[in-house]
């Protein structure tokens, strides 16, 4: 087979189809940009030390979570689908599928999708002394 029987597309490449009834059209309304689905897998009370929390996030296409900061509990993500970005105190850090990422306790973070498929990660936290 040579390169012109194939055709090889990135995901990452790809835009998505735009119309006034897709769903990214909805997506792409200004004001409330705030649209995810969180799953809390494991809540502390679930738990030995009472101070493990376990959930997994899926952040729309253009789209962010609402952020939020802890001054108890150190935080990893851990990213499994897509790319974004995760912004701590306003610093921006790039972020794609097999990046994990580490948070002090402290600091206000959050998450944006920047591409045009779903953005999904696990997040851990543990409560500390």
């Amino acid at each position: 087979m040579n390169d012109s029987e194939v055709l090889l597309r990135r995901a990452k490449d790809m835009k998505v189809e735009e119309s006034g009834s897709a769903f990214a059209a909805l997506l792409r309304e200004k004001g409330d940009e705030i649209r995810r689905d969180v799953f809390l897998m494991l809540a502390p009370e679930q738990t030995a030390s009472g101070r493990l929390q376990v959930g997994y996030t899926i952040v729309y296409p253009g789209c962010t979570t609402r952020g939020h900061e802890h001054a108890d509990r150190e935080e990893v993500y851990y990213f499994t689908k897509g790319s974004g970005v995760m912004v701590v105190d306003g610093e921006e850090y790039e972020v794609e599928a097999g990046d994990t990422f580490y948070l002090t306790p402290g600091p206000f973070h959050t998450t944006r999708n920047t591409a045009d498929f779903p953005f999904e990660f696990f997040w851990f936290t543990i409560k500390v002394d």
